[in-house]
């Protein structure tokens, strides 16, 4: 088990590193541009759309019911979901293709004429292959992490990741872009095809029962996608809010979220491993006060190692950014502006360590609800922000973190309501990290250091963060169990 973990989080890292790569190979072709922004419509089209439409339906409803089940009911019911969702996302894909010029008008507002163009039709002709081939692969997954074999599911990011990185290359020495169409479409069927092969390698025939989901499925997806869908709805409107600055502008706050909230979220698929087991336990042994107790520890371990990440992305970024966008056609002063966005999405991260912890341990009390009442607040006040602020670089920025202040607020206060701790002090560190980072932010603000000042400053980070780290491991609560972990697989102790 501990290998499967082992190999799960260090494929969870390939595929991340790779999309951050594909990112690059974007921004290498074609800068900050219309272009580019369409070539990022398009990709990420079909991942946010079945994200947003399934994503989290499946674990939420397909794996409690797969799980410690025997092959045959597994291969069963995955059979059910799978036609399911065939025929919704076929639907979906050719949906898309109709409607092509007003969702890229919607997704972004900014682009307009030849760039608009080559949006739709690229996001058009990928969707109808790569929606259904996306929604079925995911069902695979599920079945998969029923099983407890996670680490297959992160192998078809990476499968998919290094097909489209091969199609978007294709494309460039082509010089033609309908080809980024077909290289989602191949990247979306070979990562269905590696989850076809691994399912039926280890399942049983399915026995003949019902051939579509149950009722009682179905409403308990749409409650589950009702909490996830909000979350994906975050993304797409900041993006549609930044393409309104102009061409180039959705790309620069595509590039500035990958790279900076990448870290945050690999560190809390590690977090979460740990922290759910032992709060499962706590709650599972009626210990209500060792619940509460290990939830706080959780929420204070994840916003320090938030606070940390962003002090020292803040400083790391213009070396980072210039290793990763520095070898095409974006310049210096391109550059800059990913920094600068980049680093008021670092200031952000506490607030999304605290939503990540918020939800998770709402989704343990079963209480979805108030997972879509925090998300729907978030929803309403990152659009009023955004409505209301004039049209300028920090506009996406600004709706974006109302979005998460607002969500962090309400599940706050909902968790509160049902342990009956509010957890005071830790709210006190949020806010005290929070004012700290944006305080850096302000400092640092556009500055444009020469590469020697660039990799001074990486320098610094890379101390601060390995004394950081170091102290975590040490003296935190949930840190140090990773630490001990960490001493007995390495050092065997």
């Amino acid at each position: 088990m501990a290998r499967a973990f082992s190999l799960s989080l260090l494929l969870l890292a390939a595929s991340r590193l790779l999309g951050v790569v594909r990112d690059a190979v974007v921004a290498t072709q074609f800068g900050l541009s219309g272009h580019a922004d369409a070539a990022l419509v398009a990709l990420s089209y079909p991942d946010f759309t079945v994200s947003l439409l399934w994503g989290a339906a499946v674990p939420a409803v397909m794996v409690p019911r797969m799980a410690g089940q025997p092959p045959g009911v597994i291969a069963a019911e995955a059979a059910r979901w799978s036609r399911f969702a065939l025929a919704a996302f076929a639907g979906a894909g050719l949906l898309s293709w109709l409607l092509r010029a007003p969702l890229v008008h919607w997704l972004a507002p900014g682009l307009a004429g030849a760039d608009a163009r080559l949006a739709a039709q690229t996001l058009g002709l990928a969707a109808l292959l790569a929606l259904p081939a996306g929604a079925v692969a995911m069902v695979g997954a599920a079945a998969l992490q029923a099983q407890g074999r996670l680490q297959w599911q992160y192998a078809g990011h990476v499968v998919f990741n290094l097909v489209l990185i091969a199609g978007l290359l294709l494309a460039a020495r082509l010089h033609q872009f309908g080809w980024i169409a077909a290289g989602i479409a191949a990247a979306a069927l070979a990562r269905l095809a590696l989850m076809r092969w691994i399912t039926t390698q280890h399942h049983a025939p399915a026995a003949p029962t019902r051939r579509w989901p149950d009722a009682d499925g179905l409403r308990a997806a749409a409650l589950a996608l009702a909490a996830s869908g909000l979350t994906v709805l975050y993304t797409l409107a900041a993006r549609a809010f930044a393409s309104d600055a102009g061409p180039g502008q959705l790309g620069v706050f595509h590039y500035a979220q990958r790279i900076g909230e990448l870290p945050l979220h690999t560190v809390f698929a590690v977090a979460a491993a740990l922290a759910l087991a032992r709060l499962s336990a706590a709650e599972a042994a009626g210990d209500k006060d060792g619940a509460r107790e290990r939830g706080r520890q959780w929420m204070q371990s994840m916003l320090l190692v938030a606070a940390l990440l962003g002090a020292c992305g803040m400083l790391a970024a213009p070396l980072g950014v210039r290793l990763v966008f520095g070898w095409g056609r974006m310049g210096t002063a391109d550059q800059a502006e990913v920094v600068r966005s980049m680093r008021w999405i670092l200031a952000l991260l506490p607030l999304q360590a605290a939503q990540l912890v918020l939800a998770a341990r709402l989704n343990s009390h079963r209480r979805i609800a108030d997972q879509v009442l925090g998300y729907g607040c978030g929803l309403l006040a990152l659009l009023a922000a955004g409505s209301l602020l004039h049209d300028a670089w920090w506009r996406a920025l600004a709706a974006y973190g109302a979005a998460y202040l607002a969500a962090v607020a309400v599940l706050w206060q909902r968790l509160g309501w049902r342990t009956g701790d509010f957890e005071a002090r830790n709210l006190g560190i949020l806010l005290l990290v929070l004012a700290t980072l944006a305080g850096q932010a302000l400092m640092l603000g556009g500055s444009r250091p020469d590469l020697a000042g660039m990799v001074a400053q990486a320098c610094i980070a890379a101390l601060v963060f390995v004394a950081g780290a170091g102290a975590l491991l040490r003296w935190d609560g949930l840190g140090s169990l990773l630490g001990q972990a960490l001493r007995r697989r390495y050092t065997r102790r």
